[in-house]
């Protein structure tokens, strides 16, 4: 209680002060200061920038502000760790513009590293204030139980992310397939093993050695995202890339104890033995399966692939003739189960995350509340989502098909091999990409932002979310840990089953080796696992 009081008094010292010492402008205003102020920003690089001092972004937002920002720059790589050692050595930075986890806020309230926004979004914001308001379900979700605001909403409409299990095929390869077969592109387990083995069979990219083409390929990183196996699971049954979701009775559960389960884990095996899933996909990065697909067009080797966007598929190629480009790979439909239905599992296309903190060593708060509320307006939402300015970044275009059918659209006139012209919208968590704005994006526009929207749309009409909660509040502290130690010693087990069940390790036919798997799951505790999550996610 005393960590929590010094806390508070801590809180209130800091806005009082930076409150007389800030010359901010009205709200809403630009620039958001009367005379040029320095903050201080740590923030780690996504892959599509180089860094946030030359950005272009950076250069226009200052001049926007009137707010020169002093970056400290990790590689994403190293977030995690470098993030410990800046809290470890209570030097704060005025900013963290990283997520975070919900329910380490308070934690860094109660130690003293942040402060309360609720009174500076009331004093200082106007486009996140109106995001609040006229999003109730906002609110709640970033509002802690003792019902202060530690960070920021990151409020994303993202189609794309909605599922992650897709399939990805070579366009040029699937239309030879349905021309010389008359047969349909696949969404059923029987047809997706036709096509597949047609690849096997018929020297694709020509080279006289009908051996050396993938079939279908993936990779292992990234919440198994890149294994075509869970694309193929949720032709049997219900199956989330991490396995469990809150069933109809609210308590968390998961299929995979399930005769449907075995059932796509044998189907799974099947095109495995028959060659037409790469051993490779369960062992290799994500650089070494873009590695296959990053190529020119005469060299293609990989047919399929699983990815749950076309930014996960290959990486651009810059002053690369005939290169492959995402647009030469398109995604498969889900599959179909049995009984005709088809669903997959996912979050919704709108969900929440907290992300930045103002520390106590913010001198400043108010500034930074301003500078970061001004990421929210309209005007910037376009930067971002966009590309840029317009006429600089991207322009309207007549007679142009839109995503959303419209005769008009938004053209990207940035070269999509330049990494460091804007800043990657969902990295500084503003609200980025509002339906309106991926809806005006053109329908054959070669950047990559219009695809997965629209892949990310086929998607969404067959998704039945999981029911997770993207921001839970556990303060229970043994809770939270047992939690944690438990998902991992459960999805670790999963994912090693899932592999050595596909790849013929552990026969999936053998009853007994069947019985064995489930009674490893019921000694681990699996029941008390569902119980330790729903009291996590929901107490």
């Amino acid at each position: 209680m005393l960590r929590k009081i010094s806390a508070l008094l801590l809180s209130l010292v800091i806005l009082l002060c930076g409150t007389a010492l800030a010359e901010v402008t009205p709200n809403g205003e630009f620039p958001v200061v009367d005379t040029p102020t320095e903050i201080t920003i740590w923030t780690s690089i996504p892959g599509t920038q180089t860094d946030y001092t030359n950005n272009a972004t950076t250069k226009y937002y200052e001049e926007k502000t009137g707010v020169h920002v002093n970056w400290i720059e990790v590689a994403d790589a190293e977030k995690a760790t470098l993030f410990n050692t800046s809290l470890a050595s209570a030097s704060y930075p005025d900013y963290y513009m990283t997520g975070v986890n919900s329910t380490d806020l308070i934690s860094y309230y109660e130690d003293g590293v942040i402060i309360p926004l609720n009174d500076l979004i009331d004093q200082y914001s106007v486009y996140l204030k109106q995001l609040l308001d006229e999003n109730p379900s906002v609110r709640e979700a970033i509002t802690a139980p003792d019902g202060n605001i530690y960070s920021f909403p990151m409020v994303n409409y993202i189609p794309a992310q909605n599922v992650d299990a897709k399939i990805y095929v070579y366009k040029e390869w699937l239309q030879k397939y349905t021309e010389e077969t008359g047969k349909a592109k696949p969404n059923t387990a029987e047809g997706l093993e036709e096509m597949l083995l047609y690849f096997r069979d018929h020297d694709m990219n020509g080279n006289g050695d009908p051996s050396d083409e993938i079939a279908l390929t993936g990779h292992y990183q990234y919440n198994n995202t890149g294994i075509p196996v869970f694309y193929m699971l949720n032709g049997f049954c219900y199956v989330p890339n991490d396995y469990f979701f809150v069933g109809d009775d609210g308590r968390v559960c998961s299929n995979v104890k399930t005769d449907e389960f075995r059932e796509g884990l044998r189907y799974a095996n099947k095109l495995f033995n028959e060659g037409l899933i790469d051993e490779g996909t369960f062992v290799q990065s994500l650089t070494t399966f873009r590695s296959l697909t990053t190529t020119t067009k005469d060299k293609v080797t990989v047919a399929a692939c699983a990815a749950p966007y076309p930014f996960r598929v290959l990486t651009m190629q810059t002053g690369v003739d005939n290169a492959v480009e995402w647009k030469d790979y398109e995604v498969l439909e889900p599959m179909q189960r049995a009984d005709g239905t088809t669903v997959v599992a996912g979050i919704s296309t709108v969900y929440v995350t907290t992300f930045g903190m103002i520390t106590t060593a913010c001198k400043n708060p108010d500034v930074v509340m301003r500078w970061v509320d001004s990421i929210y307006s309209p005007e910037m939402r376009e930067y971002l989502i966009y590309g840029g300015e317009e006429g600089k970044g991207w322009e309207w275009k007549d007679g142009v098909k839109s995503i959303a059918g419209a005769d008009r659209a938004v053209v990207s006139l940035l070269d999509v091999t330049e990494r460091n012209a804007i800043w990657l919208p969902d990295w500084v968590g503003s609200w980025v990409t509002e339906e309106m704005y991926c809806n005006n994006a053109a329908e054959s526009d070669s950047a990559e932002a219009p695809l997965r929207v629209a892949d990310g749309k086929l998607y969404d009409k067959y998704l039945k979310e999981t029911g997770i909660p993207r921001i839970n509040w556990c303060t229970d502290q043994d809770t939270t840990v047992e939690f944690g130690e438990l998902n991992t010693l459960f999805v670790d087990y999963l994912n090693t089953a899932i592999s050595e069940f596909t790849l013929g390790t552990r026969d999936i036919n053998d009853d007994n080796v069947w019985q064995e798997y489930l009674n490893t799951l019921d000694a681990m505790g699996y029941d008390h696992y569902c119980d330790v999550a729903t009291s996590y996610y929901f107490q």
